[in-house]
């Protein structure tokens, strides 16, 4: 598992991976299991404000989003960051994400070091296939 949200919150201790719908997702005690392509899940928490100041200043990894007319998620980016609050709040993905049907946010932080970040990343963006990521995409 991933070492802490992105944001202070409790988790609920429900596990669910990510193509089971939240329930409530008003509540900061909401994440997602994402699997990566090895089989290893990993928890984001859902953010609900990017904005600096928002979100903690320290590395981790994040998802932008969307919920599927049957519950499901599907990614649209995967990102890691040495700076969760700086590197969202001002990200060139955003805008692009919304537009192909992002809707949230999901992160966690890490104390483990750039390439944990990176291997957690690739692995994910090789699992998923999401539309804009171009680097470490599967071929295939």
């Amino acid at each position: 598992m991933c070492a802490t949200p992105a944001v202070a919150v409790e988790s609920s201790g429900e596990r669910r991976f990510c193509n089971q719908p939240l329930r409530k997702l008003d509540l900061m005690t909401d994440y997602l299991d994402w699997p990566g392509l090895s089989g290893r899940p990993y928890r984001y928490y859902f953010l609900p404000n990017i904005s600096a100041g928002a979100v903690k200043a320290e590395p981790g990894n994040y998802v932008f989003a969307k919920r599927l007319p049957n519950g499901n998620w599907a990614p649209i980016y995967f990102g890691k960051a040495e700076n969760l609050s700086a590197r969202l709040s001002q990200h060139e993905q955003w805008e692009p994400a919304k537009r192909q049907g992002a809707t949230h946010v999901f992160a966690h932080t890490s104390t483990g070091t750039e390439q944990s970040r990176l291997a957690e990343e690739r692995d994910l963006i090789q699992r998923w296939n999401p539309p804009l990521n171009v680097h470490h995409k599967r071929v295939g």
